[in-house]
């Protein structure tokens, strides 16, 4: 699919690591993408290995990264970044001063057709200890003990937890949670979506749900490909940019 400046990119799962030159893969990246002019680009979480939105967990890898997209979306993109289970803290963060939106969950209407873009880590609603992690890690009583922290401590704590993460291959299990993405596509039909695009699962797929279509984004760290959506037809493909 040709991009053009009325294409909607999206991407998911970046996983750019915390350390000095992490970041340069992304943002040659992004200077590509910025030779296409496109309408928006919206990130569907998990953009680094983890993301905590204070001053004291921030890098040169983080602060170079977000000044590219600030200047992206100071050159006419629209950059909307939509909150991954690796991602903490993003209201009031250098997250929000380099980017358009900050949500949850993000609505495109590209032609007769209605998009909603989701990380995806919440479908199982019947999971929980996960949803109680969420709820215990992502509150404003957790924010204040990082808050906290001083900047060494917390720059030493990033070195350690990125190196661990680097080690992992963040492959999920390969069996995908199909019938749970089909009844959350059926679910998002009824609020008026035709297509679900998930991040977070690692596997790039297409589902049939009832009545509208289910899209798992490639990861981007293994090959740089995303989705990219006609915003005048609404059609959607995906290319390696």
């Amino acid at each position: 699919m040709t991009i053009n400046p009325d294409s909607i990119v999206i991407i998911g799962d970046s996983h750019i690591g915390l350390s000095a030159g992490d970041e340069t893969r992304m943002i040659n990246w992004l200077e590509r993408l910025r030779l296409f002019h496109p309408k928006s680009l919206y990130l569907n979480g998990d953009v680094f290995h983890y993301f905590i939105g204070e001053k004291s967990f921030m890098t040169d890898s983080v602060r170079n990264f977000f000044a590219k997209l600030r200047e992206l979306r100071d050159g006419g993109t629209a950059i909307h970044y939509v909150e991954g289970n690796r991602d903490f803290f993003l209201d009031g963060s250098l997250a929000e001063d380099s980017v358009s939106t900050i949500s949850l969950e993000s609505h495109i209407t590209a032609g007769a057709r209605r998009y909603v873009v989701v990380h995806g880590d919440m479908i199982n609603d019947r999971d929980l200890p996960y949803r109680f992690w969420r709820r215990a890690s992502k509150n404003p009583v957790t924010r204040l003990g990082v808050k906290l922290i001083p900047g060494p401590l917390a720059r030493r704590f990033v070195n350690q937890v990125e190196k661990k993460l680097a080690r992992s291959n963040f492959k999920h299990k390969t069996r995908l949670p199909i019938e749970l993405m089909k009844a959350y596509g059926e679910k998002r039909r009824a609020d008026g979506f035709d297509v679900v695009v998930f991040g977070h699962f690692h596997h790039k797929t297409l589902l049939q749900a009832e009545g509208s279509t289910v899209a798992i984004l490639p990861p981007w760290f293994e090959s740089g490909e995303a989705m990219v959506i006609d915003a005048t037809t609404g059609e959607f493909g995906f290319e390696v940019i």
